[in-house]
């Protein structure tokens, strides 16, 4: 018995040469956005308003997926690396810190000393 069944098509031939038409899932996509638009246009500041009293949680779950990525993941990473600016105060911060010989000290510690020295100049007097 021959294991090798024979393809009813040649290589490169089509089973459904007729098949969907080219564009129609396109056409299909810009009529949904279309409608979305003008749905959105007539209802949209109105149905934002009545989702963000009624239900918080669907309308901050909707506007944060309608966010495109590279904006989210630049508002996560804010937290994380700095721009070049701050890092060149960063590295002028612990230049400054070394040379007054607090390199063995808890960072907490030296930050809070900072931090009181700030106020104290930066203190406004009170007129009374």
């Amino acid at each position: 018995m021959n294991k090798q069944v024979a393809s009813r098509w040649k290589p490169g031939q089509s089973g459904n040469p007729l098949g969907r038409p080219q564009g129609a899932r396109s056409k299909f996509s810009e009529a949904a956005c279309a409608d979305a638009l003008a749905d959105w246009t007539t209802h949209g500041k109105t149905t934002l308003a009545r989702v963000r009293a009624d239900d918080p949680s669907t309308y901050l779950r909707v506007l944060f997926s309608i966010i495109p990525k590279d904006i989210a993941v630049s508002i996560e990473q804010r937290s994380g690396p700095l721009d070049s600016e701050e890092m060149r105060t960063m590295r002028r911060l612990v230049e400054v810190i070394r040379a007054a010989g607090a390199t063995g000290l808890d960072p907490e510690m030296v930050f809070a000393w900072i931090e009181e020295d700030l106020r104290a100049r930066l203190a406004q007097p009170i007129n009374g």
